[in-house]
């Protein structure tokens, strides 16, 4: 049963999921950094198993046909064989061992529990990161003391004799006129009208307009809209590389690849066809005569 496992993994590494026929699938799912009182958790990417996903869109049965230089038919019959013996080791054992991926269990329900391996099967964005622990503050505010001297009483006195003194000054000095009256009596009245302007706020109003990439990709999409079968040739992280792509195909005479509407990544279809019959027969054509498409692929939809 490792061998079925094996080419899931590799698999995993460039397609971010798997399907295995009747069975489930495999699929990449990624954690955010976690931060705690005493630790910083890196971002993480993990196994999980879906048991819905068991229509095969043939990329593993592709990968083990081109690995083992067997026909797609025979890859799909060993497929078929070895999913029965697993699922016939589950209703024996409690669990069963599957390669760097974990393990499978059947619960009560008679549904298939995954339990992904601790610290085996590593993606690779995975590598190079590592749990940063850091010892919590201890701290302690620092109490400061302020300490003054009250002057004696002899002091207090002549404080207090002064400014007795000085507010008898102040009474006692002659009163002047308002000079800031009569200076404003000489001034005319308009100098001190104040004129309020009021500014209006004009508020640019933005129109969107689509992108001329992004219309061409909705117009891919409505062409190719009865075409459910697809003909994988790449896998892009950007919507500019997967354009890029693309283009290059149309200049190599590859003229209907287009790319599909994106879920985790941007697939570019080479082309497209009507029943699955005729898109297998394309890529086994395509990657016989044209060696840089060797990894084409078949997606259903």
């Amino acid at each position: 049963m490792d061998s079925i496992f094996r080419h899931i993994e590799t698999l995993l590494r460039r397609h971010d999921y798997v399907i295995v026929p009747e069975m489930g699938g495999f699929v990449y799912q990624y954690r955010p950094a976690v931060i705690t009182s005493e630790s910083i958790q890196p971002p993480l990417t993990t196994v999980s198993f879906n048991p819905l996903m068991k229509t095969s869109d043939g990329l593993l049965a592709i990968e083990i046909s081109r690995s083992e230089n067997i026909s797609f038919r025979e890859a799909t019959a060993s497929i078929n064989q070895q999913v029965e013996s697993l699922k016939s080791s589950l209703k024996r054992k409690t669990k069963v061992e599957i390669g760097n991926l974990g393990s499978l269990s059947i619960d009560d329900n008679r549904k298939i529990i995954f339990t992904p391996a601790v610290g085996k099967h590593l993606a690779p964005a995975n590598y190079g990161l590592s749990t940063l622990h850091y010892a919590a503050s201890t701290d302690k505010p620092e109490n400061k003391v302020i300490s003054f001297t009250l002057p004696s009483a002899k002091k207090v006195a002549r404080y207090a004799a002064v400014a007795a003194v000085a507010v008898g000054l102040f009474f006692a000095a002659p009163k002047i006129g308002d000079s800031t009256k009569s200076l404003a009596n000489l001034l005319p009245t308009e100098f001190f009208t104040q004129k309020t302007e009021v500014e209006q706020s004009v508020k640019p109003l933005i129109i969107g307009i689509p992108n001329s990439e992004t219309k061409k990709m909705e117009a891919a999409a409505a062409e190719n809209s009865d075409l459910k079968h697809h003909v994988i040739v790449s896998c892009m992280a950007t919507q500019q590389g997967a354009e890029g792509l693309v283009s290059s195909l149309n200049k190599m005479n590859f003229t209907k690849a287009h790319i599909l509407p994106p879920i985790k990544t941007y697939r570019v279809a080479i082309e497209s066809f009507a029943t699955k019959e005729e898109a297998i027969r394309y890529m086994q054509h395509l990657r016989a005569n044209t060696p840089q498409f060797s990894d084409a692929w078949v997606l259903s939809e």
